[in-house]
């Protein structure tokens, strides 16, 4: 299945930290954002915030912080109204200091899916509506080299005569068709 860009945007390679940046499109079911990095060698902590807004104070609906600090984990929470949530925490790093990373947030109806250089790390749950998450913060102890978002709402065929979808459906096989089919009614509908 191939992957939609959200609407007028390219990948950012090499953003400079702090990143605060409003996500394209906004975040919606069916997004991917997907960030390349090295962990600096002395790295005491970074985060990652699906935030409701730029403004300090804003509202976060996800905070993802990797810590190092003799306990090695991560922490999940949101933050509403100036406090924070019940934090959630997984003794578990997946983030070597010197080392470089992928780090993938999957959008889910239920949740955050979120992955570590191809091994699925935690799921966590939404606090906040989606559509209230307008930007995108990163900042810590990292290096930076790429930060993409990857679909989120398919556009609207319209005028597009339903003879050439299909047309253009048969070239693939019956497979793939039946796999696209399910994952646009599962995130669609």
């Amino acid at each position: 299945m191939a992957y939609v860009p959200a609407p007028g945007y390219q990948p950012t390679y090499n953003p400079t930290l702090p990143y605060y940046k409003p996500i394209p499109g906004g975040l919606s079911v069916g997004m991917s954002v997907y960030i390349q990095g090295v962990a600096n060698e002395h790295m005491r902590r970074f985060f990652v915030n699906f935030a409701v807004g730029q403004d300090p104070g804003a509202d976060i609906a996800f905070h993802f912080n990797p810590r190092f600090d003799g306990w090695d984990k991560v922490v999940f929470n949101t933050l509403q109204g100036g406090k924070w949530g019940s934090e959630e925490r997984k003794r578990s790093m997946p983030f070597k200091k010197g080392a470089a990373f992928e780090l993938v947030f999957l959008v889910l109806a239920e949740h955050y899916k979120v992955v570590v250089n191809g091994n699925s790390f935690y799921e966590y749950g939404h606090r906040l509506p989606l559509q209230m998450v307008t930007h995108l913060q990163v900042d810590g102890d990292l290096q930076l080299q790429s930060i993409n978002f990857i679909g989120g709402q398919l556009p609207a065929l319209v005028g597009v005569p339903s003879l050439l979808i299909i047309s253009f459906l048969s070239k693939f096989s019956s497979t793939f068709i039946f796999l696209s089919f399910f994952l646009f009614f599962f995130f669609f509908f």
